[in-house]
């Protein structure tokens, strides 16, 4: 299957990047992960090795696989060396436009004419950033979300210059490698970031108010609204409920209730961030991280995404 698939450059060894690299080795895929920092290399040759071993504990891997998969990885701190005959490169650095576009410029100069490029961007607009690029139509968002291996869905976000070429080869490399890509618009959030931000502008709005806690809308959510998402998306929830039903008048008086507030900080959010509370990197957010195991935590988000992965794959071991 390997040599079916372009050889790729996945630029940035943080999290994200390894994520990315293990998920087209498991694919199948040659992949050469670069980072600015030689020294910071074997660390994300580690974090992908422990995301292969933590699918064999979850029966999604076959272990004798284990180093015929991580040998299709190998890292490089030269741009030129790593970039050298791929076929397509996909950028994971930080979200910052001008990294971003600065790093793919650099990479697209020392890559072939007709490799693909990519960023992995959840939210930065695919327009901006290829404007910044000397083959414009060569580019197109993959949008992998954390953790890269494990979470089946990409979405794919071509710019106003890309080529019909970019999105379909994007589109045929994340299907080969096991994934579900979804094209989506080149608009803020894209579709999976507006969902996210859609419900916590009125989860926000309803604890600000003192009407409920924070507890209560993460457990309505998880335990509730979210228990059927996986089989039923909000347009058949539509049609199975009735379009007469979710137009009557108990649906307007939602609508015209839901909140619309203009921007984070102007919520409870920027109160938060005024006072340092970020969230799991300081310790503190809505909830108390020090006496949270944010490990935990995370362990069991990635327990919960293998639950459903196996689901869809009918329980099948992915060789």
């Amino acid at each position: 299957m390997s040599g079916d698939l372009p050889t790729c450059a996945v630029l940035g060894s943080g999290t994200m990047g390894a994520g990315i690299a293990l998920s087209l080795a498991l694919g199948g895929a040659t992949v050469r992960l670069w980072g600015r920092r030689a020294e910071a290399l074997p660390a994300a040759l580690d974090r992908a090795a422990a995301g292969f071993d933590f699918l064999v504990t979850q029966g999604l891997d076959d272990p004798a696989e284990r180093a015929a998969t991580l040998a299709r990885i190998t890292t490089e701190a030269d741009l030129g060396r790593a970039v050298d005959g791929a076929g397509f490169i996909i950028e994971a650095a930080a979200e910052d436009v001008a990294i971003k576009q600065d790093l793919l410029a650099r990479s697209e100069a020392l890559a072939p004419a007709d490799a693909i490029t990519s960023s992995t961007t959840s939210a930065l607009s695919a327009t901006e950033i290829q404007s910044a690029l000397a083959r414009p139509e060569n580019f197109c968002v993959a949008h992998y979300a954390q953790p890269a291996h494990l979470v089946e869905l990409v979405e794919v976000v071509p710019g106003a210059q890309s080529s019909d070429r970019a999105a379909e080869v994007t589109t045929a490399l994340l299907t080969a490698t096991g994934k579900t890509p979804v094209l989506c618009p080149d608009i803020p959030g894209f579709l999976w970031a507006r969902i996210q931000h859609t419900v916590l502008r009125e989860f926000i709005s309803l604890v600000d108010n003192g009407l409920v806690t924070p507890e209560a809308c993460d457990t309505i959510l998880k335990v509730g609204y979210a228990s059927r998402l996986p089989a039923m998306g909000a347009f058949e929830h539509a049609d199975l409920a009735g379009i007469d039903l979710i137009s009557g008048d108990a649906a307007k008086a939602v609508w015209a209730d839901l909140a619309n507030t203009a921007g984070p900080d102007d919520t409870s959010i920027g109160a938060l961030k005024a006072d340092g509370k970020l969230g799991m990197k300081s310790g503190q957010g809505f909830y108390d991280w020090t006496a949270r195991n944010p490990d935990a935590f995370k362990a069991k988000r990635d327990e919960e995404i293998i639950h459903r992965v196996k689901i869809r794959r009918g329980g099948k071991v992915v060789l």
